[in-house]
Order: C-alpha cells, then sequence, then structure tokens
C-alpha cells in the first residue's frame, strides 16, 4: 500500500531544490560509484580469511555477524562501513582493533578517532577484555600475567585514541618545537571563549546601540565565530541567514570575530576549532611533520563519520593520503543531524569521490527494534533523498505492536494521552523504560507540568527545565512581587532588567520598598526613580496588575510590558517567548496567584537534570534515582534507546521545523533528526501532534510530512471523538 496517510495536505518543495540539483546529482552519482564498490560477506572468503591467520585466540566468527566479521577483519586500504541504527558498531569496532593487534600490528600504528572520550575508552576497554581471555597472547607481547592468569594487555595503552581536540592538542605539544610555536598555549572552553569575546567587546566599546535591536549575547557570538570556521561560511552569509534578525550588527561582529582572533595568538590561547584547524594548517604546509605522522599511523579508525566538519575531514584525508595507510570511517547518512555545530553531511556521502578504491560495507542487521518498529524506521529511510540505500532487519521472531499516531486537540491533551500510556504500560515497564523525545526543548513544557501533576518521576535531558529558563524565571519574579512585596530575590531581578540600573541600585531601590510598607510608590518618588525611564510604565502595570480579577489577566498584563524588555536584551526573543503560551494557558487553570506559584515551584538539583516526582516508598530492586522517565531533546537521545519511545508535537512548522522548510539540506536534516527519535524505540513508538500550533511564528495546523509521506501500512493511526474523553474507546481513522 502506497497511498499516504493524509493525502489531503500539499506540502510545498523548498525553494531552492532547482538551486540545489548540481549538488544532489554529484552526491548521488559519488554514493552510486561507491555503491559499486559494496562488497558482501561471503562466508568462504571469512573462512579462508580466518583460516589465512593462525593462531588466532579471540573466536570472531562466533561473536560477530557475518558483516560485522568482514568489516573487523578487513584492515587494508580504505573502507566506508555504513552502520544502521542498533547494528552493533561499537561492537565491530572492538573486535577490529582485537583483530589488528592479533594479525601483529603495533599498538603504537593504531589511531582511533572518536566524538567522546568515553567511546574511545569503551572500545579499548572492550578489546583489552578481548585479549585478556587469551592467556597465549600475553607471551606474544611478552606481558605479565595477572594472578588469575590472564594478561594484562599494556600494550593496548600504546594505541592512540580519543576525541579529535584531544589527538590534535597532543600533536601540537608533542611537535611544539617542529611546528614553532609555544607549547604552553592554553585551551579555551566554550564557556572561556565566550568570556573572552565579551571580555573584548566591552573593552573595544563597539558602537551597538544606534539602533533599536539588541546586541547578540556572546554565547551567539561564539556560535557564530565557530560555527562560520567549521563549516566555512563568511560570517556576513551566515548571520544573514541563520540570525537575520541581528544582521544590522554584521560590521561590528566581523570586526569582533578578527580582534577575538589577534586576542587568542597575542596571549598564546587557542579555542576548540583552533586546536584542529593549527594541526590541519601544519600539515598542509610542513612536509616533516606531515611524514612523520603518514609513517608512524598506519590503521586509522574514526567512529561517527557523519558527525565530521570540514576541518576533521581535511585531518583524515591528509595523514591518510598514502595508499599504504589503512582508514575505516564508520557512521549512518541517516544520523547526520548535527550541522548546527558545523557537521558537513556530505563528507560520509562523498568518501568514495575522495578515496576512488573505497569499499562499502554495510551493517544492516539490528539489535535494538522490533520488525514492526523496524518496518516503520525503514520506511522513513526511503524518504531521505541523499543516502547509501540500507534496509535494517531484525533477527527477533516476534512481530511486534506497529508504531502509533494520535492526534489530539492541544499540547495539553497530547501531554495527557502520552501520560495515560505511561501509567497503563508501567505494568510491565519500569520508568526509566520510557522516553519523551521532543524537536526543541519547550515542546516538552506541558509534559513536564503534567507529569507533575500525575506524580510520575523524570529527568529532563538537553534543555534547561521549562521553570528555569531565564525569561520564565523573569515572568514569574513578576508574579511573585505581585503575591509577596516582600520577595527581595524577585525584586532585584526585574530592577536589574532595566539598563540603568546596577545592582548597587537595585539594592537601594529594594530597600526603600520595603521600608515603604511594600508600596510601589518608591519607584516613581525617590532619587532612584530617574535612573530609568521604565521604572514609571513598571509602576503602572504592577498596580494594574495588583487589581486584576483572575490569574491570567495578571499574566496578560506582566507580559504585555515584559515583551518590549525581551527584544532588547535577547536576541533570540522570537523562540524564548513560544514559552508564554504555556503561562498563559496554565494560568486559566488556577483561580489564585499561590496556586498558580505552587504548581510550578518545584526546585531541581542543578541546572542540567531535572527531577519531580519521587517513585513511591517500598519498590525494590529499583534505584530510584535512575528510575524516572527520560525527557530529551532528540539531539541528546541520538545513540540512546528506550523500550518505548514517545515523539510529540508532530505538526508541519514544529516537526520539521519550520526555518527549515525553505531549505532543501536543512529539510533534510530535519527528516534525518525524525529518523534518529524513531529508532530509539526497541518494542513500541507512539507519535503524538496537537491539532494546531500557534506562536509568534506562526499557526500551523497540518500534521507533520514526516508522518504523511509514509506508506499507512506501516503505522496504526488512532482518533476519537471529540471532545476526548477518558472513556472514549479508540477507533481507526
Amino acid at each position: 500500500m502506497t497511498t499516504t496517510i493524509f493525502a489531503t495536505h500539499h506540502y510545498n518543495y523548498p525553494q531552492n531544490f532547482i538551486e540545489m540539483k548540481p549538488k544532489i546529482t554529484r552526491l548521488k552519482q559519488a554514493i552510486k560509484k561507491l555503491e559499486a564498490n559494496l562488497i558482501n560477506a561471503d562466508a568462504e572468503v571469512l573462512a579462508q580469511r580466518l583460516a589465512s591467520h593462525l593462531g588466532l585466540q579471540v573466536d570472531y566468527a562466533s561473536e560477530l555477524n557475518a558483516n560485522q566479521l568482514l568489516a573487523a577483519t578487513t584492515i587494508e586500504g580504505k573502507v566506508l562501513v555504513i552502520a544502521g541504527a542498533g547494528s552493533g558498531k561499537t561492537k565491530t569496532l572492538t573486535y577490529r582493533t582485537s583483530y589488528l593487534i592479533e594479525n601483529g600490528v603495533s599498538p603504537k600504528e593504531i589511531l582511533l578517532l572518536t566524538f567522546t572520550r568515553k567511546a574511545a575508552n569503551e572500545i579499548k576497554g572492550r578489546a583489552r577484555a578481548l585479549l585478556a581471555s587469551t592467556p597465549s597472547f600475553a607471551q606474544r607481547l611478552n606481558e605479565d600475567l595477572v594472578e588469575d592468569k590472564l594478561p594484562k594487555n599494556k600494550a593496548l595503552n600504546d594505541i592512540t585514541s580519543g576525541t579529535f581536540h584531544s589527538f590534535c592538542n597532543m600533536l601540537l605539544r608533542q611537535y611544539s618545537g617542529l611546528l614553532g610555536i609555544n607549547p604552553r598555549f592554553t585551551i579555551l572552553d566554550t564557556g572561556d571563549s565566550e568570556d573572552a569575546i565579551d571580555l573584548i567587546h566591552k573593552e573595544k566599546k563597539y558602537p551597538t546601540k544606534i539602533t533599536n535591536q539588541a546586541f547578540p549575547r556572546k554565547k551567539t557570538l561564539q556560535n557564530i565565530f565557530s560555527t562560520s570556521r567549521n563549516r566555512r561560511i563568511h560570517i556576513r552569509d551566515l548571520i544573514e541567514n541563520s540570525y537575520p534578525d541581528i544582521a544590522v550588527h554584521i560590521p561590528v561582529i566581523e570586526q569582533l570575530a578578527i580582534d577575538f582572533h589577534e586576542y587568542k595568538r597575542a596571549n598564546h590561547l587557542y579555542d576548540f576549532d583552533d586546536i584542529i584547524s593549527q594541526v590541519v594548517r601544519h600539515l598542509k604546509h610542513n612536509d616533516t611533520f606531515r611524514q612523520l605522522l603518514q609513517n608512524q599511523y598506519r590503521y586509522i579508525m574514526v567512529d561517527e563519520y557523519q558527525d565530521t566538519n570540514i576541518p576533521q575531514k581535511e585531518l583524515i584525508d591528509l595523514i591518510c593520503a598514502p595508499t599504504s595507510v589503512s582508514l575505516m570511517v564508520v557512521g549512518d547518512d541517516n544520523q547526520s543531524i548535527y550541522a548546527f555545530r558545523g557537521a558537513n553531511y556530505e563528507n560520509i556521502l562523498l568518501f568514495g569521490e575522495g578515496y576512488p578504491e573505497a569499499k562499502l560495507i554495510k551493517l544492516e542487521q539490528n539489535y535494538r527494534s522490533t520488525p514492526a518498529v523496524l518496518d516503520y524506521i525503514n520506511a522513513l529511510s526511503a524518504q531521505i533523498t541523499l543516502g547509501y540505500q540500507k534496509q535494517l532487519y531484525s533477527g527477533v521472531s516476534i512481530e511486534g505492536v506497529k508504531p502509533i499516531f494520535r492526534r489530539l486537540s492541544d499540547e495539553s491533551r497530547e501531554a495527557k494521552y502520552i501520560a495515560d500510556r505511561i501509567i497503563e504500560l508501567k505494568p510491565d515497564h519500569d520508568y526509566q523504560d520510557f522516553a519523551v523525545l521532543c524537536r526543541t526543548s519547550f515542546q516538552s513544557n506541558y509534559v513536564q507540568l503534567e507529569f507533575m501533576e500525575r506524580n510520575i518521576p523524570f529527568i529532563v535531558v538537553g534543555g534547561i527545565r521549562f521553570i528555569e529558563r531565564r525569561h520564565i524565571k523573569d515572568v514569574l519574579a513578576f508574579v511573585k512581587i505581585l503575591y509577596n512585596p516582600n520577595d527581595t530575590i524577585a525584586w532585584h531581578r526585574i530592577l536589574t532588567l532595566f539598563k540603568g540600573v546596577g545592582s548597587v541600585t537595585a539594592t537601594r531601590l529594594t530597600q526603600a520598598i520595603n521600608a515603604d510598607d511594600n508600596s510601589f510608590e518608591p519607584l516613581l518618588t525617590t532619587k532612584f526613580a530617574k535612573k530609568s525611564t521604565q521604572l514609571e510604565p513598571l509602576y503602572k502595570m504592577l498596580s494594574q496588575a495588583s487589581q486584576a480579577e483572575s490569574v491570567e489577566a495578571i499574566i496578560e498584563l506582566i507580559l504585555d510590558f515584559y515583551m518590549p524588555v525581551l527584544k532588547i536584551n535577547e536576541d533570540n526573543w522570537r523562540e524564548r517567548s513560544e514559552d508564554f503560551r504555556v503561562l498563559k494557558n496554565l494560568a486559566l487553570e488556577h483561580d489564585s496567584l499561590d496556586k498558580f506559584l505552587e504548581n510550578l515551584a518545584l526546585d531541581p538539583p542543578n541546572d542540567s537534570v531535572a527531577t519531580a516526582g519521587e517513585p513511591e516508598k517500598g519498590e525494590e530492586g529499583i534505584d530510584k534515582n535512575r528510575n524516572k522517565v527520560t525527557i530529551s531533546t532528540i539531539h541528546s537521545a541520538k545513540g540512546l534507546e528506550w523500550p518505548v519511545v514517545f515523539v510529540n508535537s508532530l505538526v508541519d512548522g514544529m516537526t520539521p521545523h519550520y526555518r527549515s522548510l525553505s531549505d532543501f539540506e536543512e529539510l533534510e536534516e530535519e527528516r534525518k533528526l525524525f529518523y534518529v527519535a524513531c529508532s530509539r524505540a526497541k518494542s513500541r513508538l507512539f507519535l503524538t501532534a496537537p491539532d494546531y500550533f500557534s506562536s509568534y511564528s506562526g499557526y500551523f495546523d497540518k500534521v507533520s510530512r514526516f508522518i504523511a509521506e509514509v506508506p499507512a501500512d506501516k503505522i496504526t493511526v488512532l482518533t476519537v471523538k471529540q471532545p476526548l474523553e477518558e472513556s472514549d474507546d479508540p477507533v481507526w481513522w
């Protein structure tokens, strides 16, 4: 069955699709060429390969499936391994490392590059455990035996492994004399870079106050500078395409980028981007340095190749230029979702163009999901325009349950539906078996509030918790002083929002308000009243709000006052303003300020992981600190898995995001992002959408094209009569 579920909906092609055709054609040709070099796992060839290497201690053939074995034992030439979701790529890299060592390769000749230190250590640790089970191997390496007669395998410590940044940092320090650099340079992490940018900005006193548009914050500036370098895009072009609201500041931002670079060089400072780009520069221009690395590293493995950026690809290509250097890169083009970090999806698609003699191996047996879930994932994969052909399959005999799509009247009902399903399935699962995955962090707002109401314990990953976000805390500060004028913390937060009111003035003005029996009059009558023109409007708003008859009216008055302040202070005010809909709707559910504040007064232990609703006492065998539902952005969920996964807000304009709809490449990445979300599910996948989504960005009411374009027989679509009632029986749609 090939008809779509929502055939009546019309979805426009991206505006730049026509101009992208030459690039698309080139990429398709490169993919087709490498597909022609696909090597299959021939049982006889593999048997001969293992037999030709006598003395192997690890039983590779029984531990790996045919294609994993092919990848692990192909140790010459250039190879791309396309590892589908849940196909065991870490296991394959582990056994390939072991196989290299068992075949006499010196650990010092092996370079393993990953995107996390944890991944590199896991591969080395597993390889060490494998070889530890082979006592005769210790004698081959002239190593001592531990008490239980197993080798320590210290030799594996000589493998160079780690992240791209740690590897390049090591090279710059080790070869500083040859490269003519100071080995005592300091590394700036992302936060350090942001602070340095802010310091330079303040010292230089650029003319940034000539417009009504706020100058971007240091975090935004650091991201612009980093993305520009990693994607090789001019700052002007990047801002005009991705940050149009701050385009008026382009000349100042360009100058600030130059000054930032000069500041780093003058003070022997390297940020994360410098570390890799400096090594690449020296590899290009220092023949001795390049030859040293090419002679030392003869066997190179790269994990998550689809996430590499342009400088990282150049680093690999320069070291692997000699045909005698063995290179295996492993990745999944369907999971290339980090363009916002500078990742270049073309790297994996053009691998065959850079290495014409390269071979292709595919890992398609999935060890994660049921056949029913995999059928849907494969249908999603088929909609991705550019990529290697792949068809995931499962060795599990039980078919499982098809993914379920459910559309509900609004986001609150959507959240209730998710909570209902978790409670319904809870007898067969722990809370930690569930995950709710969102395109952006604010899409979890209603889910968080519903979980709080239902005492469902959860953690939030990949975004600051709703009530911890700065703009939400600002608005709640206004509410707090209306409820309790003695709240000096709330007063201080509000007053320092205004230009002309610093920390000292805010403290003194707060003291005057408290001394005047918590009257708002000091905002007008004290000597501090002239510090800011916004104090009088603040007085009028608070006076009016204190007389309002409903929580809803109070929130409306506060937001009317606060929105102009937000626009001045935040360059991403549009995105932040999306959260205010939740406050408005929540206000409708409460008849007093104290109940409204009480509902939001949960205090998470830290800013990165929030918890609520502890499990009931008496649960045995479960770590109550970990037994929580995961609420995560999809980006933060990559590489993880759960038995039951919910993906919400599947309205066109939210998923995919409205900003991607006019750009072919951005829409492709959004489609891959949805693929990543769905492929996290082991046994059950629930997809939900509200009937509409309305915000400052527009009104969206179409089902996500990612749902609509998949054949209807791959998914179960449920609906109920409106209004939704708990007792309504679902019917097929």
